[in-house]
């Protein structure tokens, strides 16, 4: 009788201790998979929008990221050829001083001085030798070399033509020309062979 008795007791003991593992089990199941399901709370009116672009999604704007617009940057290209035609034009009548007063409403205050120097002391350095002739130079912008906030690097290729539209067998001559923002438009603050490079202002 004290056996059968006991027995049930140890029974009724596994059994209860079976049914809590069971139930504890089933309370951390409900736990863990309710948590993936639940809903992410509200970031609230001071919370930043997410961004609508997906990743890999191509940028619709490129011109967006430039410090200057597309229109800057035409004028500028177009002040850069101008520059560089300007510059290239042989007048054989013309003095050296009609030639510096000619060019310098196309440079900055900081390049005026270097332009003087080049102009006064080899007025013919930048177009092909020989016997004096009258020169006008196609110039057309090539490339951007480089964009920064305060200046924008062009390439300028110059063709020398004479007054009768020949070239004179002469190989088009290329220039790097830095642009600088002026009073509202663009000014030349420096310049050299395009072989050779240019350094931009980085203001």
């Amino acid at each position: 009788m004290s056996d059968f008795t006991s027995g049930s007791r140890e029974k009724t003991i596994v059994i209860a201790i079976i049914a809590a593992l069971v139930v504890a089990l089933v309370l951390l199941f409900r736990q863990l998979s309710g948590g993936s399901d639940a809903e992410e709370p509200d970031p609230g009116p001071g919370a930043e929008a997410p961004a609508t672009q997906a990743p890999g999604e191509p940028v619709d704007d490129v011109l967006a990221l430039m410090p200057h617009s597309e229109d800057e940057l035409r004028a500028g290209a177009e002040s850069a050829r101008s520059f560089v035609a300007a510059y290239t034009e042989v007048r054989p009548e013309e003095t050296d001083e009609e030639r510096l007063a000619r060019l310098s409403p196309l440079v900055s205050e900081e390049f005026f001085g270097a332009v003087e120097a080049l102009v006064l002391g080899a007025p013919t350095s930048a177009v092909p030798q020989g016997d004096p002739q009258a020169l006008r130079s196609d110039a057309v912008v090539t490339g951007i070399r480089n964009i920064g906030e305060g200046s924008v690097i062009f390439e300028v290729e110059a063709r020398f033509m004479t007054d009768t539209g020949d070239d004179g067998g002469n190989e088009p001559v290329s220039y790097a020309v830095t642009m600088v923002p002026e009073e509202g438009g663009w000014a030349v603050y420096a310049f050299q062979g395009a072989a050779v490079g240019d350094i931009a202002e980085t203001g």
